[in-house]
C-alpha cells in the first residue's frame, strides 16, 4: 500500500518525465501526463509499470490518494486521459472511500485505489465501490489534523476492518 504526497508538483522532474513519456515504446507514462501541480497520477502509473506481465502472474497494487486524481481535469485533459486509460485497460478493481481526518497533516478525504493487471473473470469490466467514510471513531487525543481512526480491534473493541475486507472479497458495493 503506497501513500504518495498529496498535491506534490513534479516540476523538478518535468524534463525526464516528458522525455520518457515521448518514447514510442511502452513506458511508465504512456497513459498521459497530469498537470504539473499534482504528481499522484504519475506515482500511480509508476506502480502500474512495476507490475508483473499478466502472462507471468497476477499483480495487485494499492495506493491511498486524495480526491484530486478522481475529480480534477477537464475532458481530454491529462488527468481525464489517464483515468480513461486505467478503465479501458480494466486495471481499477476497487475504490474505497476513507474517513476524513485520518492523516496528521490534513483532514481531507482520501481513497484507496486497488489496481490489478489480471482481475478474476467475474470482475472484468467492473469497479467495486466501498464507502468506508463513516467507519471511524474519534481518537482519544488528536495528532495535528488526525482526529479519527479506523478501529482495528487492537486499542478498542470496535473493528471495522473485517467489514471492509468482506465487502472487497464478496465484491459487493457497500457502505460500511
Amino acid at each position: 500500500l503506497a501513500n504518495p504526497p498529496y498535491g506534490k508538483d513534479w516540476n523538478l522532474d518535468q524534463d525526464a518525465v516528458r522525455k520518457e513519456a515521448a518514447r514510442a515504446s511502452k513506458n511508465r507514462f504512456e497513459a498521459g501526463l497530469p498537470r504539473i501541480s499534482d504528481g499522484q497520477l504519475l506515482f500511480l502509473q509508476h506502480m502500474l509499470g512495476r507490475m508483473h506481465d499478466p502472462n507471468e502472474g497476477t499483480s495487485r497494487v494499492s495506493i491511498i490518494m486524495n480526491g484530486s486524481p478522481l475529480f480534477t481535469g477537464d475532458a481530454k485533459s491529462g488527468e481525464s486521459e489517464i483515468r480513461r486509460w486505467i478503465l479501458e485497460n480494466d486495471y481499477l478493481e476497487a475504490l474505497i472511500a476513507l474517513p476524513q481526518q485520518l492523516f496528521y497533516n490534513t483532514g481531507i478525504s482520501t481513497y484507496i485505489w486497488v489496481l490489478s493487471n489480471n482481475k478474476p473473470k467475474k470482475r472484468a469490466g467492473q469497479v467495486l465501490l466501498i464507502d468506508a467514510s463513516e467507519a471511524w471513531l474519534l481518537r482519544q487525543k488528536s495528532l495535528g489534523a488526525k482526529r479519527r481512526d479506523i478501529p482495528d480491534g487492537v486499542d478498542r473493541d470496535e473493528n471495522f476492518l473485517p467489514y471492509i475486507l468482506q465487502a472487497f472479497e464478496d465484491f459487493q458495493d457497500q457502505t460500511i
